[in-house]
């Protein structure tokens, strides 16, 4: 009777060692699985890669100084606008305050003197902060270096939205970084991005928004050129509501603060200046659209082609875009004078807002924003913003 106990244990011993064996080989073959897997994906993502990197376009350092201009063309094909064609002020290295480049690295790419063109930690913790909401969809993980390559060689229509072009996108990024120092791209940077109200280059916005050279700015004002490149007509200084502005300066200063660029007490002073504070109204020494067109008489179609345009996926100040519209020219000049000189209000604070429709086909070709608008670019529209009721039709 022992030894049969003995036996039925000794048997059930070795049964659990053999299902244990079973279990850990088991194991050990799925982990050698998803090894197998994760390394095929590696390859082929690498393959893929170096595939779409074979047929990236050529960069050149004119790439990356020239200024992409968009011109917007009447019914008659006459030139009616040129976004950046005003006068475009290059800021040399020794001419950008190092408070300024500070600021553009701590809001846009807080790793920029670490990485080497593609930041990897930088891609997976937007995709993690996509996938768990904490960005609400749009944190992204392009470096200074990808925004300045797709500023330079790439549209930015929806339809270029392709995994293929942003293989090719972090390829050049790679080759620029290759090729110029952080201090040049930085340079490059600076001198490209949109700055609203048609103009580019944060030396030329200085200027407009300013009147005065970058290096005359002070803290304050640099950092909301330095914010201003995510959404130049949000964070406009020149528009009544002016509370975006002033949070984008903020968060521009924070960020300083947490790099350690700035102290707490310097952001706080900054903080303290309104973001109105020394703004030009006469744009300082940059002129007007390069056009024999009065830039006021166009401003609210040319404002509503821009909206239609980005409605579409094209981003019309940094593509170059060719754009032809039904405005007709004649038609725009005598709604604007009839509005502003011709016609007799009641008083100066009446306002108006006219689409002038072609009845044989449906197509707008004159549009008023408003009466006495001043010197601000792409104001109110209250032919299409104003949320009243029509008058009447003839």
């Amino acid at each position: 009777m022992s030894n049969d106990n003995q036996s039925t244990r000794s048997e059930r011993h070795n049964n659990n060692d053999n299902q244990q064996r079973n279990v850990g080989g088991l194991i050990k073959k799925i982990l050698l699985w998803v090894a197998g897997i994760v390394v095929l994906l590696m390859v082929a993502s690498a393959a893929l890669f170096f595939y779409y990197a074979s047929s990236a376009p050529k960069i050149s350092r004119s790439d990356l100084t020239s200024q992409s201009i968009t011109t917007i063309y009447d019914d008659q094909n006459r030139v009616i606008s040129r976004l950046g064609a005003q006068k475009r002020e290059y800021a040399k290295d020794n001419q950008i305050p190092k408070q300024l480049k500070n600021a553009v690295v701590s809001i846009e790419d807080r790793r920029f003197y670490k990485h080497h063109g593609v930041d990897t930690i930088r891609i997976l913790g937007a995709a993690t902060s996509n996938v768990f909401g904490r960005s609400a969809g749009m944190q992204g993980g392009s470096t200074l270096t990808q925004q300045l390559v797709k500023l330079s060689v790439f549209s930015t229509a929806a339809s270029d939205r392709t995994l293929k072009r942003k293989a090719q996108e972090a390829w050049l990024a790679i080759n620029v970084e290759q090729h110029f120092s952080k201090s040049q791209i930085l340079d490059f940077y600076i001198n490209k991005v949109y700055m609203g109200n048609g103009i580019y280059g944060m030396q030329t916005a200085a200027q407009y928004y300013y009147g005065k050279d970058l290096k005359d700015l002070d803290l304050s004002q640099l950092a909301l050129l330095a914010g201003m490149p995510q959404s130049p007509t949000y964070y406009n200084p020149l528009v009544s509501n002016t509370k975006y502005a002033t949070q984008r300066r903020n968060e521009v200063l924070n960020a300083m603060v947490r790099s350690n660029y700035i102290t707490q007490s310097q952001a706080n002073q900054a903080a303290s200046e309104s973001v109105t504070a020394g703004l030009d109204p006469d744009h300082g020494n940059i002129s007007g659209s390069g056009t024999a067109v009065d830039s006021k008489v166009v401003d609210p179609y040319v404002k509503q082609v821009l909206a239609d345009l980005q409605a579409q996926g094209y981003n019309p100040y940094s593509d170059g875009l060719k754009v032809h519209t039904n405005l007709n020219l004649d038609a725009q000049q005598h709604l604007y004078d009839a509005a502003n000189k011709n016609v007799q209000f009641q008083n100066d604070k009446m306002q108006a807002g006219v689409a002038v429709t072609d009845p044989h086909n449906g197509q707008i070709i004159a549009m008023l924003g408003g009466r006495h608008t001043g010197n601000v670019v792409y104001g109110l529209n209250r032919a299409v913003q104003s949320n009243r009721s029509s008058g009447s039709t003839a």
